[in-house]
């Protein structure tokens, strides 16, 4: 049930809904608005993570719902954000390790592959919380068949998915 697991969650904010509200142990924005969020992505993330099931009378319980939820905000209302928060929000989850024994670290996000995963700065940052122990959740992207860019729905992961040393959804 995630009882003293922290996950920290880098994604669009966490608002308190009474689903989240005692689970959200840490809260801190790395882009210009508070950490709560009006996107809505984060907190459905952190509900699937660690949701009581209050608002639903227990019928919608997340995986752990009692784990520690890290809420690292980096992207902004319109769910849009930066490496450079990303990797900040990465090294700050690093830090904050001990202090709130996070095993696993959730990014539903990404953005086109520029370069091998061996250079990507976005992978750099995810293997680095491997190394620190871990266990990294990264998702595959949205772009699925889309073959706007001419790869016939190939080669649609997104970065830091595409890193070896991540699980990708």
């Amino acid at each position: 049930n995630g009882t003293g697991v922290g996950v920290a969650v880098i994604d669009s904010g966490v608002s308190l809904p009474p689903d989240l509200v005692k689970q959200v142990v840490y809260s801190q924005t790395f882009v210009s608005q508070n950490a709560d969020e009006k996107y809505g992505h984060g907190t459905h993330v952190a509900g699937i993570i660690a949701g009581i099931g209050k608002d639903s009378s227990k019928q919608y319980v997340g995986v752990a719902p009692a784990a520690g939820i890290i809420n690292l905000r980096v992207l902004d209302d319109n769910g849009t954000g930066t490496d450079s928060n990303v990797i900040a929000a990465i090294q700050r989850a690093i830090a904050l390790k001990s202090q709130y024994n996070i095993r696993v670290m959730n990014l539903s996000l990404g953005r086109p592959v520029k370069e091998s995963y061996t250079t990507d700065p976005l992978c750099q940052a995810v293997e680095s919380a491997w190394k620190a122990g871990i266990v990294v959740v990264v998702a595959a992207g949205n772009d699925g068949r889309n073959n706007s860019q001419g790869t016939n729905g190939y080669g649609t992961i997104s970065s830091p998915g595409n890193d070896p040393y991540v699980i990708t959804v």
